[in-house]
C-alpha cells in the first residue's frame, strides 16, 4: 500500500492545509468591528454579573449614548470621519521635521462640528450646517421637572461619563478572566504565528533548502500559580530537487511557584479587585444617579423660588407706584386742603373777614397751655394771589407761616412731600433689588443648562405650576384693585366738582358705565376666586382629625391645638367673607340703580322723570326703591329734597363712594386669600417607606451607614488594603519554583526528553519589597482612617439635613402667620388713611414681600433637605426615567378643585352664624 492513501498521510495533509489557511488569514488580522464587539459583548456581560441588587440597578449599561443627545456620534465608530482641527496644529499632520506626512488622514471624510448635527431638529426650525451656531434659535418651553431629568439623561457629559467607567473597568474584568483561561499563543509559531526560512548551502553546491515551521500553541493559568504550556509544531521542508519531510513534534512545560507568587491568595488578587472595582463602579453609578436626581430637583426649586421673589418684587413695586400714584393724584383734583397739624396755635389769631367762610382753623381740644390746630382751605378751585397774600398776613408766626405755605404748594401741585419722597425712594431700592434678582436668575439658569448638559445660550423656560401654591394673592385681584384705582386717577377728574357745581352729566354716565364693568371683574376674580379657595381648605380641616393631623400628600398639623386653631380662623375668615360679599350686592345694586337713573338722555330728562309732582325737587317719596341702600355721608333721620345740583352731586359722591368700597372689598378679599392660601400649603411629610411618625435622627443615622453606596465602597477599600499587605508580604519571600518539560514525536506519542528543574532564590536583597511591603502596612492604616472619616462626614450631612429639616418645618408655620399679619397690616393702613403715613405703608408692603419671600424660601429649603436626607440615607430608589419613586415627584397635575358651594355650606362643623342681611335702610354710621 502507498504511503499516500494511508490514513496517517491524510490527516497530515489536512493539518497542512489547516495551517497554511490559519498563516494567510493571520496576515491581516480580524477587523475593527470584530474585535470592538467582541469586547462589548464581553464588557456588558460582566456588567450585568454586578446587577444582583436592587439598591445599585441601572436601567442603562449601553455606552452608545441616545441618538438625541448633543454628543452622540451618528458615524461608523470604526471609520470616523476627522472632526475639526486647529489649522495651524493640523498643518503638522501633513508635513512634520521636514518629512511628508500621511497623506489618506481624510479618506474617511471630515465634519464641521463635533457635535451631533441632528440634535436641535426638534427644537429649531432653522438649522445651519454647523450647530452651534443655532444653539441661540433653540426654544424648549415650559420645561417640567421630569422633563429636565430626561434632558440631563440625554445631554448630561458626566452622565455619560460613569456609565463609560463601569464600562472601562469591565475591560478589566474581562481581561483578567481571559488571563486565567485557556489562552493560545501568539508569539512565534502557533496559532496566529508561523516561520518561514529558505536557506542556500554554497558549499554544497548551492543546495537549498526551504521549511515553513507552523503549529498550535495553548497556555493556562491555575489558581495555585502553576502555568501549563503545550505546543504542537510542525517543520515541513522543501530541499530543491528532492521530496519534502515533515517532522512535527509536542512540546509541553509545567512550573509551579511554591514560596513566592504561589497560591490563591495571589493568583487571583488581580481578578478579585478587578471584579471589586467593577461592582464599586456599578454602585458608584446608583449613586450618582440619585446625586443626579436630587441636584436637579434641588436646582430646579431654587430657580422656581428665585422666579417667585421675582414675581413677588414687581408685585411690592406696583403697589410702591399705587401709593405714589394714589399721593399725586388729588394734586389733579380741583379740591381743597388740609394743613398738618401746627403744635402751637398763635395765641390772638382772627381769621378776616374776606377770608372767612373759606379758611378754617380747627382748634384740637388738650390739656397743654397752648391748644394744636389745623388749617383747612375750602374752596376747591386755584388760589389767587391776593388770597395768598391774605393768609400768609394774618400771622408771622413761622408755624402758621409754614401752614399756609403747605396749602399754597398743595393747592399748585408741588406735593413732593416727605411722603412721596420716602415712597419715591423706597420703589428706587426696589427697582434696583428687582435687577439685581433678575440677573441672578439669569445666572442661575445657565448654571443650570449646563447640569443638563445644555448649551448656555440655547433659551429654556420652566414651568411655573409649581409656584401655583405660592401664589398668596391672585394676580389677577391684584389687577383689580390696580384698575379700580387707576380708573380713578384717569376718569375721577372729569366729574370733579369745583365749587359747588354740579358733575358733568356725560360725563358722569360714562363713569359709573366703566365702573360697573369693573365690578364684573371684581366679581369675577374677587369674590369667586376666594369663594374657591376655601375649598382646599374645608378639605383640609373635614379629612383630618384631633387623631389624625395630616393630610395625605398636604398639610400636616403638628399638633391638634394648631388644628383647633385653624378652625377659628377659618369661621372668622368665612365670617368676613360672607360680610364682604353682602356689602358689595348691596352696592352692586345701587351702582346698577345710578347707572339705570344715567339712562336717560339728558340730567333735565332724568330730573323731570323723577319729580312727578313737578316741585323742582325730588322729595323721599319720589326717589327710587333701591336709594337708602347708596353710601351717604351724612345719616339724617330724614331725607332730603334734592333739587338738580344737589341730586347730580349726590349721584356722583355715591358712585366715587362704591368705588372706594369696591377698592376696600378687593384689598379685604386680597388679605382673606393670602390667608386661605397660605394655611393649605403642605409639607412633604419626612416619612420612611412604611412608617407614620417622624423618624429618629439615630434611625435615619442607621439606615444612611447601611445603605450609601459610596460608604459601601469605602468599606471594600479597606479590605483591598488589607489585602494589598498580604500581596506585598508574599514578595518578601523566597523565589522556588518547580518546573517539568518535555517534547513527544507526535506520530509515536512517545516522550523523546524529560526535563526537571527547581528554580531557588534566596531572599537576600529585598530592600525595594521591604519598602513596598511597609508603604501597604500604611496605606491600609490610611484607608482604615479615610473609611472613619467618610463614615463621620455620612453623619454629619445626616444631622446636617435632619436639624435643617425641622427647623424648616417650624418656619413655614412661622412664615404663614407672617404673611397673614402683613397682609392685614396693609389693607387696615390702606383703609384708615388717617392713621397711616409712608413709613408705616413701607413697613406693611416690606412685610409682606419679606412674608411671601420668606415662605416658599423655607419650603424649598425644607424640600431640598428632605432630598438630601434620602439620598444621603442611600435609599432615594430612582425609577427608569430618573425620577426618584416619592409620591410628590410621580404624580402628574395636581387635582383640581370641585366646585365651589354656597358659603353656607363651606364649613358647616363650624356652625357658623348665617350671614348678615343687606339692610334696606340708611347705611350706619360705621359704613360711612
Amino acid at each position: 500500500m502507498k504511503i499516500g492513501n494511508t490514513p496517517r498521510f491524510r490527516i497530515r495533509v489536512t493539518v497542512y492545509l489547516l495551517l497554511v489557511a490559519l498563516t494567510a488569514q493571520s496576515l491581516t488580522g480580524c477587523s475593527r468591528r470584530f474585535w470592538r464587539e467582541q469586547a462589548d459583548e464581553a464588557a456588558y456581560s460582566a456588567v450585568s454579573e454586578k446587577l444582583t441588587d436592587e439598591r445599585w440597578m441601572n436601567p442603562r449599561m449601553d455606552i452608545a449614548a441616545d441618538p438625541r443627545s448633543r454628543f452622540f456620534d451618528p458615524y461608523d465608530p470604526d471609520e470616523e470621519p476627522l472632526p475639526p482641527d486647529d489649522p495651524e496644529a493640523h498643518k503638522l499632520m501633513h508635513s512634520v521635521d521636514g518629512h511628508d506626512g500621511y497623506d489618506h488622514w481624510h479618506k474617511f471624510g471630515e465634519v464641521i462640528s463635533v457635535e451631533n448635527p441632528n440634535w436641535l431638529i426638534p427644537y429649531t426650525n432653522t438649522l445651519t450646517p454647523n450647530p452651534v451656531d443655532s444653539h441661540s434659535q433653540v426654544e424648549i418651553p415650559s420645561l417640567t421637572l421630569a422633563q429636565c431629568v430626561d434632558l440631563a439623561y440625554i445631554h448630561s457629559r458626566e452622565y455619560q461619563s460613569t456609565i463609560e467607567d463601569v464600562y472601562l473597568q469591565a475591560l478589566t474584568v474581562t481581561e483578567q478572566r481571559y488571563l486565567l483561561n485557556t489562552r493560545f499563543l501568539i508569539n512565534g509559531p502557533g496559532l496566529g504565528g508561523s516561520l518561514f526560512t529558505s536557506n542556500r548551502n554554497f558549499s554544497n553546491g548551492g543546495a537549498q533548502t526551504q521549511s515553513l515551521v507552523s503549529g498550535i500553541g495553548a497556555q493556562q493559568l491555575l489558581p495555585s500559580g502553576a502555568q501549563l504550556s503545550m505546543d504542537v509544531l510542525n517543520t515541513i521542508t522543501w530541499n530543491v530537487g528532492s521530496a519534502q519531510g515533515s517532522a512535527p513534534r509536542l512540546a509541553w512545560s509545567i512550573t509551579q511557584p511554591l514560596l513566592a507568587q504561589a497560591g490563591r491568595k495571589i493568583v487571583l488578587e488581580n481578578i478579585t479587585q478587578a471584579e471589586r472595582n467593577l461592582l464599586y463602579q456599578v454602585r458608584n453609578l446608583a449613586r450618582f444617579r440619585q446625586t443626579l436626581f436630587a441636584s436637579i430637583a434641588s436646582d430646579f426649586l431654587r430657580l422656581q423660588q428665585q422666579q417667585q421673589v421675582i414675581l413677588n418684587q414687581e408685585n411690592n413695586i406696583r403697589q410702591l407706584k399705587d401709593q405714589i400714584e394714589g399721593e399725586t393724584f388729588a394734586t389733579r383734583l380741583p379740591v381743597g386742603a388740609t394743613s398738618d397739624t401746627i403744635p402751637q396755635f398763635p395765641e390772638g389769631l382772627v381769621v378776616p373777614e374776606s377770608l372767612q367762610g373759606r379758611l378754617i382753623v380747627e382748634i384740637q381740644a388738650g390739656n397743654k397751655p397752648q391748644p394744636s390746630a389745623r388749617v383747612r382751605w375750602l374752596p376747591r378751585g386755584p388760589i389767587s394771589g391776593e388770597d395768598k397774600q391774605a393768609m400768609l398776613a394774618i400771622s408771622d408766626d413761622p408755624f402758621w407761616q409754614a401752614s399756609i405755605q403747605q396749602i399754597i404748594a398743595y393747592k399748585e401741585g408741588d406735593r413732593s412731600t416727605l411722603n412721596v419722597a420716602q415712597l419715591a425712594s423706597r420703589l428706587y431700592e426696589a427697582e434696583s433689588s428687582l435687577l439685581r434678582a433678575r440677573r441672578t436668575l439669569n445666572d442661575s439658569l445657565d448654571a443650570f443648562k449646563l447640569r443638563l448638559g445644555l448649551p448656555t445660550n440655547v433659551n429654556i423656560q420652566l414651568d411655573l405650576t409649581f409656584l401655583d401654591q405660592f401664589e398668596s394673592i391672585e394676580s389677577d385681584l391684584i389687577d383689580a384693585a390696580t384698575e379700580m384705582k387707576r380708573f380713578q386717577y384717569e376718569m375721577g377728574i372729569t366729574i370733579a366738582n369745583v365749587d359747588g357745581e354740579a358733575p358733568d352729566y356725560m360725563a358722569l354716565q360714562t363713569y359709573v358705565a366703566q365702573l360697573l364693568e369693573l365690578r364684573e371683574k371684581v366679581q369675577r376674580v374677587g369674590l369667586d376666586s376666594v369663594k374657591a379657595d376655601f375649598v382646599p381648605l374645608r378639605r383640609l380641616l373635614a379629612e383630618t382629625t384631633s387623631e389624625q393631623l395630616e393630610l395625605p400628600g398636604g398639610r400636616c398639623f403638628v399638633t391638634s391645638e394648631e388644628r383647633d386653631e385653624l378652625i377659628k380662623t377659618a369661621a372668622n375668615d368665612l365670617s368676613k367673607y360672607s360680610l364682604a360679599e353682602s356689602d358689595f350686592k348691596r352696592y352692586s345694586t345701587a351702582l346698577r340703580m345710578i347707572n339705570e337713573l344715567l339712562s336717560a338722555e339728558s340730567a333735565d330728562a332724568m330730573f323731570a322723570m323723577l319729580d312727578k309732582d313737578g316741585s323742582g325737587f325730588i322729595e323721599p317719596a319720589e326717589l327710587p326703591e333701591q336709594w337708602p341702600n347708596i353710601p351717604r355721608y351724612e345719616v339724617t333721620d330724614k331725607l332730603p329734597n334734592y333739587d338738580q345740583v344737589a341730586f347730580l352731586t349726590q349721584l356722583r359722591d355715591s358712585a366715587e363712594r362704591i368705588r372706594e368700597r369696591f377698592i376696600e372689598t378687593t384689598q379685604g378679599l386680597q388679605v382673606l386669600q393670602a390667608g386661605l392660601r397660605v394655611e393649605v400649603i403642605g409639607l412633604n411629610q419626612f416619612r420612611l417607606e412604611g412608617g407614620t411618625d417622624f423618624p429618629a435622627l439615630e434611625q435615619v443615622t442607621t439606615i444612611a451607614l447601611q445603605n450609601r453606596h459610596d460608604l459601601m465602597n469605602a468599606r471594600g477599600a479597606v479590605m483591598d488594603s488589607r489585602r494589598q499587605v498580604e500581596i506585598a508580604a508574599n514578595r518578601l519571600m523566597g523565589r522556588l519554583n518547580l518546573s517539568a518539560s518535555g517534547q513527544a514525536d507526535a506520530d509515536s506519542g512517545l516522550n523523546d526528553s524529560i526535563n526537571l528543574s527547581l528554580d531557588f532564590k534566596t531572599p537576600i536583597d529585598q530592600v525595594g519589597l521591604r519598602n513596598d511591603y511597609n508603604a501597604a502596612l500604611v496605606a491600609y492604616q490610611r484607608a482604615r482612617r479615610e473609611y472613619m472619616r467618610q463614615e463621620d462626614n455620612v453623619k454629619l450631612e445626616i444631622r446636617r439635613s435632619y436639624r435643617q429639616l425641622v427647623v424648616s418645618q417650624g418656619q413655614v408655620n412661622i412664615a404663614r402667620l407672617g404673611l397673614r399679619i402683613s397682609s392685614l397690616q396693609y389693607d387696615r393702613l390702606q383703609i384708615d388713611r388717617q392713621q397711616s403715613n409712608s413709613l408705616s405703608l413701607l413697613q406693611a408692603l416690606n412685610g409682606i414681600l419679606q412674608s411671601q419671600n420668606g415662605l416658599i424660601g423655607d419650603w424649598v429649603t425644607y424640600e431640598t433637605n428632605r432630598l438630601n436626607i434620602f439620598r444621603d440615607m442611600g435609599i432615594m430608589q430612582i425609577d427608569t426615567s430618573g425620577l426618584w419613586t416619592d409620591d410628590y415627584y410621580l404624580r402628574g397635575n395636581q387635582p383640581t378643585s370641585e366646585d365651589m358651594p354656597a358659603a353656607g355650606e363651606l364649613f358647616p362643623q363650624l356652625q357658623l352664624a348665617p350671614p348678615t342681611p343687606a339692610p334696606s335702610g340708611p347705611v350706619p354710621p360705621g359704613d360711612q
